[in-house]
């Protein structure tokens, strides 16, 4: 077997060790990237070192335990990493409820892990990619990003439509340094954070007027999560918007997503009834 290409330098991919996270560093690292995977926990570390291990490209995996969304760590860390070429924006969550029921401190923690880490890492690595002249920053978004028609996922449509407007305003602000700004928009894939979602919905309040809501929707999500693809599709989607010299500004990814395209050209009244119908509200 051919070794890999050699590669500018190291990748920083943050939320790696499941879902879009884990198929995307294990897909770099078979491509000859050197990955630094974020981690929360020294139990995700040691999955993490497993995964690449049984992928056959270990040694071009770094686990690294940190949590993005202690902003001040971050920082500190920054000083102590090398100067990555690129660095991928993929750690998530969501919070599920309707507005009227979700805490403030909740939409905070979602509104800060989706929206202001991605720029926070940014901020952290551009100081380099500038000095040297080049370098590509990947954020994942989601297809919650372009169209808002799921019911209770308010604050994270909120913070994947922020992280449209983020991207494309950094996108300009640091062309002139060589420094390229993609984002992945995928759409229904298997990750965890399907499943963290109708756990919360499970847990809502029987007697909260959105009750039959909840139910509609949770069940929806249990149909999703047995028919969702692998996020293989994610990943390759990553790895080309990493590698590619002339990448796309975005990246949409999962068939589910094509009809989603014509959503914004159809009338209000009329996806706001047919969104109501399924999920009975």
């Amino acid at each position: 077997m051919a070794s890999p290409p050699a590669r500018p330098g190291p990748v920083l991919l943050t939320g790696a060790n499941s879902g879009i996270g884990l198929a995307a560093s294990l897909r770099l690292a078979e491509r000859g990237w050197e990955v630094w995977g974020t981690v929360r926990s020294r139990s995700k570390v040691a999955a993490l070192r497993a995964a690449g291990r049984q992928a056959g490209v270990g040694e071009r995996i770094r686990p690294v335990l940190l949590d993005v969304s202690d902003h001040d760590a971050v920082v500190a860390r920054f000083r102590r990493f090398p100067a990555f070429w690129a660095v991928v924006n993929n750690a998530g969550m969501g919070v599920t409820g309707a507005v009227e029921e979700v805490p403030a401190e909740h939409a905070k923690e979602v509104l800060d892990v989706n929206l202001v880490t991605p720029a926070v890492v940014a901020a952290c690595a551009l100081p380099a990619m500038r000095e040297r002249g080049s370098g590509r920053i990947v954020m994942v978004s989601s297809i919650a990003g372009r169209v808002a028609v799921l019911p209770f996922q308010a604050w994270y449509h909120a913070s994947k439509f922020g992280l449209e407007a983020l991207s494309d305003v950094l996108r300009v602000e640091v062309a002139p340094f060589g420094v390229q700004v993609v984002v992945v928009q995928p759409g229904f894939f298997a990750t965890s954070i399907l499943g963290k979602a109708e756990e919360q919905a499970q847990r809502r309040d029987t007697s909260s007027p959105y009750a039959s809501g909840y139910a509609r929707t949770s069940a929806i999500t249990t149909m999703i999560e047995r028919v969702a693809p692998q996020p293989d599709a994610v990943a390759a989607a990553v790895v080309t918007a990493v590698e590619s010299r002339r990448p796309r500004r975005r990246y949409l990814v999962g068939r589910e997503t094509l009809p989603v395209r014509g959503l914004g050209y159809v009338p209000s009244p009329i996806t706001d009834r047919v969104v109501r119908i399924v999920a009975d509200l």
